[in-house]
């Protein structure tokens, strides 16, 4: 008769979670993991296989806690610009004071994997495209309340907020306050 676990698949994986977002994922070894996940090495691999398995699992925990704890502004259903500034500046004011200093864990991830491993690039491309997907929808709800254009390219307009958002992801935690302010400011006067 096999064992019952002790342990829930989704309170250890959140645990994971936040070790590879503190550590990253080369840095982090199944060692680690054993003591902040609090179950054994045979629990992981019986549970995820591999740490590679393991990761991108919490690749996918980590789009979830995102949609559930830094997106909610953004993902309501009538999300327009005036939301998406007030995302932006509520972002930075997060890295800035100290509460999120390890950024994002997928902007963290390509940064360290790249290309490099195709499974761990789909998750990461899934992530991506659920952000653009997020901003298309802000910028279709901001056309049908006039305050773009709609001669304006959406999709182009999404994937440049993307990058935007990648770059002060990056940039709030070394850029000066003006630097990012100037970066928000110059983003929402493009889109208009």
């Amino acid at each position: 008769m096999p064992r019952k676990k002790a342990f829930t698949e989704d309170t250890v994986l959140e645990k994971a979670m936040h070790v590879f977002w503190d550590k990253g994922y080369k840095a982090t070894s199944v060692r680690l993991l054993e003591k902040e996940m609090g179950i054994n090495q045979f629990s992981i691999y019986a549970a995820f296989a591999n740490k590679k398995n393991l990761f991108i699992e919490s690749l996918k925990k980590y789009r979830e806690y995102v949609k559930t704890n830094r997106f909610q502004s953004l993902l309501k259903e009538d999300a327009k610009l005036k939301d998406l500034e007030n995302f932006f500046r509520s972002y930075t004011l997060v890295v800035r004071n100290g509460t999120n200093r390890r950024g994002c864990l997928v902007v963290n991830t390509t940064g360290e994997i790249g290309a490099k491993d195709a499974e761990i690039v789909i998750e990461l491309y899934n992530y991506f495209n659920f952000i653009k997907e997020m901003f298309l929808k802000v910028l279709r709800n901001s056309v049908d309340a006039g305050e773009i254009s709609g001669e304006a390219d959406l999709n182009k307009y999404s994937n440049y907020l993307l990058g935007i958002m990648q770059g002060i992801s990056v940039g709030t935690k070394v850029l000066t306050e003006k630097q990012i302010d100037d970066i928000i400011s110059m983003t929402l006067t493009n889109i208009k």
